[in-house]
C-alpha cells in the first residue's frame, strides 16, 4: 500500500480551504443583498433580498431582482419568477408592489398584501 505523501495532504487541505472559502463568499454575497427593512414596512417574519444578477459579464448586463421568502417553511416552497411584460408595466412597481408581492403602498407606508404569493397558505 503506497504511503500518502506530503503533497497529497497539502493538496487535500488546499482543496478543502478553497471549498470552504467559496461557501463563505457565497453566504456573504447573499447577505449583502439582504433587506433588513424597507421604508414604511411593518414587521415581518420572512427574509427579503434585492440585488443584481449578471446575465452578460462581457457587456456588463444585469437584471435587478427582488425576492421575498415564503412566510412558512421557505425551504420547502417552490421558487417563482414573475416578470411583467410590455413597456410601462414594471415587474417591481406593478407586479411586486401591487399584485403578487408581500406589500402594497398606502401613502407613505407599506401594508401587508393578504393575497401575496409568499403568504402563509
Amino acid at each position: 500500500m503506497p504511503s500518502i505523501t506530503w503533497k497529497t495532504i497539502a493538496m487535500s487541505l488546499l482543496a478543502l480551504l478553497l471549498l470552504s472559502s467559496l461557501a463563505f463568499i457565497e453566504a456573504s454575497l447573499s447577505q449583502l443583498d439582504r433587506i433588513t427593512r424597507l421604508p414604511g414596512q411593518p414587521q415581518v417574519g420572512f427574509q427579503q433580498y434585492a440585488g443584481y444578477v449578471t446575465v452578460d459579464a462581457k457587456q456588463q448586463r444585469a437584471l435587478f431582482y427582488y425576492f421575498a421568502e415564503a412566510e412558512i417553511d421557505p425551504a420547502s416552497k417552490p421558487l417563482v419568477l414573475w416578470l411583467n411584460g410590455g413597456p410601462g408595466c414594471s415587474s417591481l412597481g406593478v407586479g411586486a408592489f401591487t399584485e403578487n408581492g408581500p406589500f402594497r403602498p398606502s401613502g407613505e407606508i407599506l401594508v401587508r398584501n393578504e393575497h401575496s404569493w409568499n403568504g402563509g397558505r
